[in-house]
């Protein structure tokens, strides 16, 4: 008999949309630059994608959009470096990766989860026959 307990992951989430809330009140254009996108690079399967609406604790409302994506990686890609064009949350659903943080390699295996500022480049390889990755995308309207 499994007890009740709740899945920490949608706390999570809420809490980094609510932080990112008061960060992007203040939040600048990021330019535009060149690396692989994902959509054509993975297999990649849309879970959601639509708007969210937010209170300040000053009472202004910040619109955001909000997208939950699965991507499915084969391993024979080799390293892949992608341009994260909004601020993601990532979570390892299976398969192993190793990505290149600050310089340092870092093992991510299932239930990890990491975030990936905006305009950053994410790069990671694969290791085995495939990884199974969700990314939750917050932006700006």
């Amino acid at each position: 008999m499994m007890g009740n307990k709740a899945h920490p992951l949608p706390v999570v989430r809420l809490a980094v949309l609510l932080l990112l809330a008061q960060v992007w009140s203040q939040a600048t254009a990021e330019d535009k630059g060149g690396s692989a996108d994902a959509a054509k690079t993975f297999r990649v399967r849309e879970g959601f994608h639509g708007p969210l609406t937010l209170k300040s604790k000053q009472g202004k409302a910040i619109s955001l959009n909000i997208g939950v994506q699965r991507w499915s990686i084969d391993g024979s890609l080799g390293s892949q470096s992608i341009r994260v064009e909004e601020f993601t949350l990532f979570q390892m659903r299976s398969g192993k990766i190793v990505t290149l943080v600050d310089g340092k390699e870092v093992i991510k295996t299932a239930d990890d989860y990491w975030t990936v500022p905006a305009g950053a480049i994410f790069t990671f390889t694969v290791k085995g026959e495939t990884a199974l990755l969700e990314a939750t995308s917050v932006s700006m309207k």
